[in-house]
């Protein structure tokens, strides 16, 4: 059987490496670099939504979409009221 495992044993350096327990400056840095990262990206996907959504609008609005009167659903019967 083939055992990648380099070290004897499960030490407490290889814990702290493998987990965020160790609170290691390495672990924090990348953990504030992962934030910055997760935020740029979340912010990038709001600013792009919103130019596809404000051209899809000046889109609607050129074209008279918007303008039409909306339809009430209940069909298109010109006629009054029955008693």
């Amino acid at each position: 059987m083939f055992d990648a495992f380099q070290y004897d044993e499960w030490g407490d350096e290889i814990a702290e490496f493998w987990t965020f327990s160790g609170g290691s400056a390495g672990t924090w840095i990348m953990t504030v670099i992962g934030f910055a990262a997760m935020l740029a990206a979340f912010w990038g996907f709001v600013i792009l939504e919103n130019r596809k959504l404000t051209h899809q609008a000046s889109r609607l609005k050129a074209s008279g979409a918007l303008d039409r009167p909306a339809s009430s659903g209940m069909g298109s019967s010109t006629m009054g009221p029955t008693a």
